[in-house]
Formats: structure tokens, C-alpha cells, sequence
């Protein structure tokens, strides 16, 4: 009898439990809910996510990193709404590195060597900002500092030496859609996180926040009906509401909300990575598809680059096409050439890491780099060419910058190829941070000026635009007491100008008068304007070329 009892209890159970199983199948957050409640600590907030993870640990401590990560939307908020850029993103750029270095402490990671190398990297361009008004180098420097401590994050959760050059760019740029792909994290750890504390199993608390919740109609109903018996009630709790709901509190609100979701969803887009361990060696390809891509792309460089030799570098040896001087044939292809280079370099860097080492793939590759320089002096000569004939720009300063930089680059490529265990990735970050860093810090706008003043015998009024409208606040100390002493002037009305007045419509130059009697009323606006810019500035977007420039003119009124 017993076993036959026996027999019957074991199969009830076993038909209890695959009514459970089929249950929990249909309800899958009801079975989540149940494991929980038995064993709490053991059910990660993700399928197949273990404890000793670096994912699971993240979003296991959901109060650590939710808090970092909230207390990072309110600094960003705090920071930049309804402010410019100035001494603000210096201080943002110090804050995320403090984070990032609390984030690592809470996860014991030590800090390597080389992430402190990228903190310094973007400290440095956080400083570079907030001394320049020049918008395209703040926004330059801007994507550094996120690319820097992107790649900061990266390194310091995996180990990453005996990746290859492209799986370390895949490795940068997927770690934005691997964050993106996060985004529900922060709710669903949130969720958790709550269901673990004592709060959520307090019965007290849980009434507490169903009576708020039933009253919140109720309340509603009441405030309105007290307000229209009394209007004095009516006004105080319209004020109330219109502060709580104004548009400025829903936007705090907001940034506040959008900053926390980035930086938990960046922290678990890179926890990701640690998770997946370091992947087998790429499979590489028969070197032959290389050899014969490379050999004719080969074959059309060193055809160029000979009429390249022969056309420029000879300096009028040869007749040049029919119709162009050396500047407008100069100014036809620079910005191709460049581009053309970048592509050599990643082709040489593709062919060494998806192909085998072969000794012709070698050779065309070694013709290809030599190719490459000549294409890197042409379009530096062309430029300079230009640059003699039509004057210095930031555009142009910054694609000798590239190109300049593209030498070391491609030397770095070209050894890479002979020397496998050669760091390539490491090194061009290094090369590229580096320039770009001194360049950032030399005052493009300031030197540009300064060339075009020591330039021109004489300013015309194009001139005048050119050195007030189309460079930042960083010239104004080149520009202010060049300007303020009229006999550098070009005497007389420049061709095409007349004293009508002309409107410009601008929101930052509406209350200008845009009368074009003279040249000296032009400047006074120009000064006019620098002062009231630097008053409007308050201290977290103050700016030191603002301040500089305003400086600058007081000392010359």
C-alpha cells in the first residue's frame, strides 16, 4: 500500500509540476516573479546572464550604477541647459572621468596605463574648449573626448592586445548600437532592484503608495472646486502648477532622464564586450584576391603619381592644361587626393588583416604606401599653392593638419605589414590624439588672422567680413588692434558697396544697425558685438577667447 501511495504522490506531483512548467511557458514574467520569491539572489535580470558576469555584476547593483548613472544626468543638465560652451565642458569632461574611475573601483578593475593616457587625452581637449570660440573646433574636440573615453571604457573591460586594427574600430563604433541596443535595461534592473528591497516587501510602504495613488484623482477633483470658490486659492495653486509643469522643469526633467539612460545603457553596452571574451583569430582569405585588386589599383596610382611628378613638382618644367595657372590647377583635387589617401590606408590595413602574408602582396602593398606619399606632397602642394593665392582658412589649416598626420599614420601601416606584433591601432590613436591635441591648443583662428593681416598691404572691406564674420573670437586679439588703427585701411568704398542700408536676418545679429556707410562704423559693431556676447555669458559657459576678445577691446576704445 505504501508504495503504491508512493507511486500515486510521485505521479501527482509530477502532474503538478508540469501544469506549473506550462503555466510559467504561457506566463514567463509570473515564472520570473516565482523564482525570485524563492531565491532571490539567484535570478539575474537577463536570460542566460550569470552572477559572475560583468553584465550580471552591473546589473545586479542597480543602486551603485543606477545612482552613477543618475547623478551623471543631473550633472549634465546642471552643466549645459541653457548654456553655451566654456568652462562647463571642462568641468563635464572632469566628471566623467571621476565616474568612470568610481565605476572601475566598484567593479575592482584596476585602472590600466593606457586608460589613464586616454583620461589625460580628454582632460586636455575639455581645456582646449573652454579657451577657444571656434564652433567647428569645439565640436572637433567634443567628439574626441567621447571617442577617448569610449575607447577608455573598452580597454579597461576587456583585454584587447591581440586584437587586430579592425576589430578595435568594430569594437569603438559598435559600442554606440550596443548601448542603444540597452536602453531597456535601466527599467528592467530598476524593476528588480525594487522587488529585492525591503521597500517593495513592506506592506505599510505598498499602502502607502496605493493611497497616494487613489487619492491623486480625488485630490484633483477637490483642488479644482476649492479654487473656483476661492480666487485667491485659484492663483496660488495656478502658480503652483504652472511651475511644477512649466516647460522649463519638463526640460530639466527630461535632460535629466536622457542623461541617465546614456550612461547606463553605455556602461551595459560595454559590459557586453567583457561577456564575449576574446573571440577566435580571423580566418583569413587567399592572398591572390589582394594581389590582384592591389596590382591594378597599383598600376592606376603610379600612373598618377608620375603626372603628378611631372605637372607640379617640376614647377612649370611641363606646359601646364590649357587655361589654369598653378593656383586653379592646384585647387582642382586636394580634398580627392585626401580622401584618396584615407583609402589607401585602410586598404593596405584590410589586405593585411583579412588575407595571408604572401611576398608579392607585400611588394605591391610597399609601391602602394610610396604611391601614397607622393598623392599626401601633391595635395599638401596644391594646397600650399592655393593657400598662397587665395589666403589661409580654417578648412584648409585643418587638411594640412589630416595630411600631416596621415605621414606618420602611413608609416605606422607600412611597418605594420613587415612587423605582424606591431600595436597599429595603439600607435594611430597616439599619432592622431597627440596632433590633434597641439593643433586644438595653437589657435587656428589666431594664426590664421595673423597670416592674413601680415598678407595685405591694404584691408579691403571683404577683408573686414572675412576677419569679423568668418573667424571666431580667438582672432580678435590679431584683428582688434589691426583694425583699430585706420591707416591699414584701403581708402575709399569698395567696389560693389553701397550706402543703402542692408538688413541681415540673424537671431544673434538682429539688433545690430547694418548700415554700410564705412568701414569704421562696420568695425564699432564688430566691437560692439564681442562686449555684449561676453556679457551675456554667465560662469559655467564662461569662455576665455570671449573674454579675451572683450579684454582686447576695452584696451583699444
Amino acid at each position: 500500500m505504501e508504495q503504491q501511495n508512493n507511486i500515486l504522490s510521485s505521479g501527482q506531483q509530477e502532474d503538478s509540476s508540469a501544469q506549473k512548467n506550462q503555466y510559467f511557458q504561457e506566463n514567463p514574467s509570473v515564472q520570473e516573479e516565482h523564482l525570485s520569491q524563492e531565491n532571490p539572489s539567484s535570478v539575474a535580470p537577463e536570460e542566460n546572464q550569470t552572477n559572475s558576469s560583468l553584465l550580471g555584476q552591473v546589473r545586479l547593483k542597480f543602486n551603485i550604477f543606477g545612482g552613477i548613472s543618475l547623478f551623471f544626468g543631473i550633472a549634465f543638465t546642471a552643466c549645459f541647459y541653457k548654456a553655451g560652451v566654456g568652462i562647463n565642458l571642462f568641468l563635464f569632461t572632469i566628471i566623467m572621468i571621476g565616474l568612470l574611475v568610481l565605476i572601475m573601483k566598484r567593479l575592482s578593475l584596476p585602472i590600466k596605463k593606457a586608460t589613464k593616457v586616454y583620461y589625460a587625452g580628454a582632460a586636455l581637449l575639455g581645456l582646449s574648449t573652454m579657451l577657444t570660440a571656434n564652433t567647428g573646433l569645439q565640436f572637433l574636440n567634443i567628439t574626441g573626448i567621447l571617442l577617448l573615453l569610449d575607447r577608455s571604457l573598452l580597454h579597461q573591460f576587456q583585454e584587447d592586445k591581440s586584437f587586430d586594427f579592425l576589430k578595435h574600430i568594430g569594437r569603438v563604433f559598435g559600442l554606440l548600437f550596443r548601448s542603444i541596443a540597452s536602453i531597456g535595461m535601466p527599467f528592467a534592473d530598476g524593476v528588480h532592484f525594487l522587488r529585492r528591497t525591503k521597500v517593495a516587501k513592506n506592506n505599510k510602504a505598498l499602502n502607502i503608495i496605493l493611497g497616494c495613488i487613489i487619492a491623486l484623482p480625488v485630490l484633483m477633483l477637490v483642488i479644482a472646486l476649492l479654487s473656483s470658490a476661492d480666487p485667491l486659492f485659484g492663483e496660488i495653486t495656478e502658480k503652483i502648477f504652472c511651475f511644477l509643469f512649466s516647460p522649463q522643469i519638463v526640460h530639466v526633467i527630461l535632460l535629466i532622464f536622457f542623461g541617465f539612460l546614456a550612461c547606463y545603457g553605455i556602461i551595459c553596452g560595454a559590459a557586453k564586450y567583457a561577456d564575449m571574451g576574446n573571440t577566435n583569430q580571423r580566418r583569413k582569405e587567399d592572398p591572390l584576391i589582394a594581389i590582384t585588386a592591389i596590382g591594378l589599383l597599383t598600376a592606376v596610382y603610379l600612373l598618377f603619381c608620375g603626372i603628378q611628378i611631372i605637372y607640379l613638382f617640376s614647377n612649370g618644367l611641363f606646359v601646364l592644361p590649357t587655361g589654369y595657372t598653378f593656383a586653379e590647377y592646384a585647387r582642382r583635387g586636394f580634398f580627392e587626393l585626401l580622401a584618396v589617401t584615407i583609402i589607401n590606408i585602410a586598404l593596405i590595413v584590410t589586405s593585411t588583416t583579412l588575407f595571408h602574408e604572401h611576398k608579392v602582396l607585400k611588394a605591391l602593398l610597399t609601391v602602394m604606401t610610396v604611391c601614397t606619399y607622393i598623392m599626401i606632397a601633391s595635395a599638401a602642394y596644391r594646397m600650399m599653392l592655393y593657400i598662397d593665392a587665395y589666403h589661409l582658412t580654417f578648412l584648409r589649416l585643418l587638411v594640412l593638419l589630416f595630411l600631416f598626420m596621415d605621414v606618420f599614420v602611413l608609416a605606422g601601416v607600412i611597418i605594420s605589414v613587415y612587423r605582424k606584433k606591431f600595436p597599429l591601432f595603439g600607435y594611430c590613436v597616439a599619432v592622431i590624439a597627440s596632433f590633434y591635441i597641439l593643433f586644438s591648443f595653437s589657435r587656428p583662428d589666431y594664426r590664421i588672422a595673423l597670416y592674413h593681416l601680415n598678407h595685405k598691404e591694404e584691408i579691403t572691406m571683404e577683408d573686414i567680413r572675412f576677419l569679423t564674420d568668418n573667424l571666431s573670437y580667438d582672432a580678435a586679439p590679431a584683428v582688434i588692434p589691426y583694425l583699430s588703427d585706420p591707416k591699414h585701411w584701403e581708402q575709399g568704398k569698395t567696389e560693389g558697396e553701397t550706402r543703402e542700408e542692408t538688413r541681415i536676418s540673424s537671431k544673434e545679429t538682429e539688433d545690430w544697425d547694418w548700415s554700410r556707410k564705412d568701414k569704421e562704423d562696420y568695425y564699432a559693431r564688430y566691437c560692439r558685438r564681442i562686449l555684449k556676447q561676453q556679457a551675456d555669458r554667465g560662469l559655467r559657459d564662461f569662455n576665455y577667447s570671449y573674454y579675451r576678445a572683450a579684454q582686447t577691446v576695452k584696451q583699444y576704445q
